[in-house]
């Protein structure tokens, strides 16, 4: 089986812990990445650029870094790690230009799902620009 890098910056290790072992036979490959600025330049190099963020890891300026990140690399995907899971919040991130959240305790079924999403939207050839009829 092929494996497909999946990177993660988080501040709680326990997360690459639990992730890898949710995700133990299937295709990804979890690379956990020590500092907030490893990130732009592994987003950059991803073959696939997904990325789960703990917005812990970056501090009360989460959505400043998602948004520096998502610009680094056009149909990165970025998905929000998180203990609270509501609308409010879901819409932020979108707002932001992220992706998605996972919520801990993380479910497998979860955890596949929404990576499966993101997978097949970083791979689709979005345009740039919509074009108006009328």
């Amino acid at each position: 089986m092929r494996k497909i890098s999946l990177l993660m910056i988080t501040s709680r290790p326990e997360d690459g812990e639990e992730l890898k072992e949710l995700l133990q036979d299937t295709p990804w490959e979890l690379e956990a990445l020590p500092q907030i600025e490893d990130v732009a330049a592994a987003l950059k190099a991803a073959a696939v650029p997904m990325l789960l963020f703990d917005s812990d890891a970056a501090g009360p300026h989460w959505r400043e870094e998602m948004r520096a990140l998502i610009k680094s690399r056009r149909n990165a995907c970025v998905i929000l790690l998180t203990n609270v899971s509501d609308q409010y919040l879901w819409e932020e991130v979108v707002q932001h230009g992220g992706f998605d959240l996972l919520t801990r305790p993380f479910r497998r079924e979860q955890v596949l799902s929404t990576l499966l999403f993101a997978y097949a939207h970083c791979r689709t050839p979005w345009p740039k620009t919509i074009a108006r009829s009328g």
